[in-house]
């Protein structure tokens, strides 16, 4: 499944580029830093997060400019996502009575705002980006056999995504960038549980280093 989804990110930059040839077209890559954000308004379980998980980020996307320093970006990323959390009885907070910890690919589809300052130094701007990134689960698989909380997850999320970074020229048509971002989930990610606990209200958290390209 990562081979095939990697191979249709490269596809789809060049389907693009085919067609969008007055726009700004891009790669990116870069680790990032995933965890989950597990709560519940149940009475009797409290969940933690079980840590987060280095995974990394490789995409393709197409710069449109709309004003003098606005852009409308939007593109497609293959994102690996890693996280676990434990469950514990209110009555001893030393008690773990279940986990679960998860291997998850998505396939997202960033629509963002780019804003870009004048130039800072010599051929050199600082840009800010926002917007939404929906995502489609790709898969999921357990970690462990003790994972025993989460039945089935939802096939899809939205995140809202915000960072900034430098962006620099090094030719005519030609700039490299680096840059910070971090993506906040909106969705509860568990569609079906284990009823032995309290509802898991699970949200996805990334955060990322990335560094691309743009001809």
């Amino acid at each position: 499944m990562r081979k095939f989804t990697l191979a249709a990110v490269l596809l789809s930059l060049f389907s693009v580029a085919a067609v969008a040839q007055d726009y700004n077209i891009g790669i990116k890559l870069g680790p990032t830093l995933t965890y989950s954000k597990p709560s519940t308004d149940g009475t009797s379980t409290n969940y933690d997060d079980d840590g987060s998980s280095v995974q990394f980020l490789i995409g393709a996307f197409v710069d449109y400019q709309f004003k003098e320093n606005y852009f409308f970006s939007a593109g497609i990323n293959y994102a690996s996502k890693d996280f676990g959390i434990t469950a514990r009885s209110t009555n001893s907070i030393a008690n773990v009575t279940g986990a679960a910890s998860f291997n998850q690919e998505f396939l997202q589809v960033p629509a963002l705002l780019k804003l870009y300052t004048n130039e800072v130094i010599l051929d050199t701007k600082i840009y800010f980006n926002f917007g939404i990134v929906p995502e489609v689960r790709l898969s999921s698989s357990p970690k462990s056999t003790n994972s025993d909380i989460i039945r089935e997850f939802r096939s899809f999320d939205l995140a809202g995504n915000f960072g900034g970074g430098l962006e620099r020229n090094i030719g005519v048509n030609t700039r490299v960038y680096a840059g910070i971002f971090s993506n906040l989930g909106f969705i509860n990610q568990v569609k079906i549980q284990n009823e032995a606990y309290d509802e898991l209200i699970l949200k996805n958290r990334l955060f990322a280093l990335e560094v691309g390209i743009k001809f």
